[in-house]
């Protein structure tokens, strides 16, 4: 395995994270301003777990792309 390749991989994940991050964040916003007129949030509601959702799944692509870096470091990979 390319440690360097992996690094970058690393550094890519870290902005989709920080991307991810503020769309929750903005979604979150959007969802109180929904609620503070009355509307109906059920679709942003959803929308907002689906968010959360691949914002896991991007956290823990993350830590794979950092324990495979370990690996390399180690001599295992």
């Amino acid at each position: 395995m390319d440690r360097d390749f992996e690094l970058q991989q690393l550094w890519l994940a870290d902005r989709h994270i920080d991307r991810a991050e503020q769309i929750v964040a903005d979604q979150e916003l959007e969802l109180g301003r929904l609620r503070l007129k009355g509307y109906d949030t059920g679709l942003a509601e959803r929308t907002l777990e689906v968010f959360r959702d691949n914002l896991r799944t991007m956290c823990e692509h993350r830590d794979l792309i950092v324990r495979i870096i370990q690996q390399i470091d180690r001599g295992l990979a």
